[in-house]
């Protein structure tokens, strides 16, 4: 077995506890998920995941996005979803859509 070194960090509380449920639910202890991030920061020679501004610059780094390209999409997107709320195909969301994943 390789040797070990142990880690500390302080995270937000309801954060933590939230990510320990997931990972339960994945057969997954905090440390494991710690262990896989690792790993996959040696593979990767970088983090797995992209850490940067949200908004027009990401969309525009991460996908070639312009603003006016998103604001069109933006747009197109609530005017089809207004258009298939109208007809009945899908529900309101509340203003803030965030609020159904945290279950409010």
């Amino acid at each position: 077995m390789a040797a070990t070194t142990l880690l500390r960090t302080r995270v937000n509380k309801s954060r933590a506890r939230e990510a320990k449920k997931i990972l339960a639910g994945l057969g997954l202890k905090p440390g494991d998920a710690v262990n896989l991030l690792f790993a996959q920061i040696v593979n990767r020679r970088g983090l797995p995941f992209a850490v940067q501004e949200e908004g027009y610059a990401y969309a525009e780094a991460e996908y070639g996005v312009s603003p006016a390209e998103l604001d069109r999409a933006a747009e197109s997107i609530h005017r089809e979803s207004e258009q298939a709320r109208r007809r009945g195909e899908i529900k309101s969301l509340p203003a803030d859509w965030r609020d159904l994943r945290k279950g409010a």
